[in-house]
């Protein structure tokens, strides 16, 4: 009633949706929050200068987005997943594993799919320290210590 939009939150980074923060919206720009209410995995927001239901309605489906330099603050010396996708993956001792291809968001730990050319299963990787020793985004490379199949 009020331009309010319920978002699905895929942030795990505290406080994102708050007043003031801007974020890019799809085939919209940008929209910066007036007010948040609700519960912060779906937050309840509205944005300065929306304030019907029809702003609302115009919002319905649109991706928001914040900023690659805010994500980077946010990481804190981490990774963005837009940093892994594309990244070769080697063994330790240099066998080529594929690309990184997708991320997926399984619980605690993301999961890395690597293709490799030929191959028609995927790779599934946990992004856990142990199993992902390295990542030169430079040289667009990703070490990974590939775990046995479970029997």
């Amino acid at each position: 009633m009020r331009g309010e939009v319920k978002v699905e939150s895929q942030t795990d980074v505290a406080g994102r949706f708050r007043k003031g923060a801007k974020l890019q919206c799809d085939d919209v720009g940008e929209l910066v929050i007036a007010s948040v209410r609700g519960a912060a995995d779906v937050p309840i927001v509205r944005f300065e200068g929306r304030s019907t239901r029809e702003d609302a309605e115009r919002l319905r489906g649109k991706r928001l987005r914040i900023a690659k330099s805010e994500a980077r603050r946010a990481a804190k010396g981490g990774y963005l997943w837009a940093d892994l996708l594309g990244l070769r993956a080697f063994t330790p001792e240099g066998a080529d594993l594929g690309t990184v291809r997708e991320i997926i968001r399984a619980g605690e730990t993301d999961v890395l799919v690597i293709r490799a050319l030929g191959v028609r299963d995927d790779l599934l990787v946990p992004a856990l320290s142990s199993v992902v020793r390295s990542v030169d985004v430079a040289a667009g490379r990703i070490v990974i210590v590939p775990q046995e199949p479970a029997e």
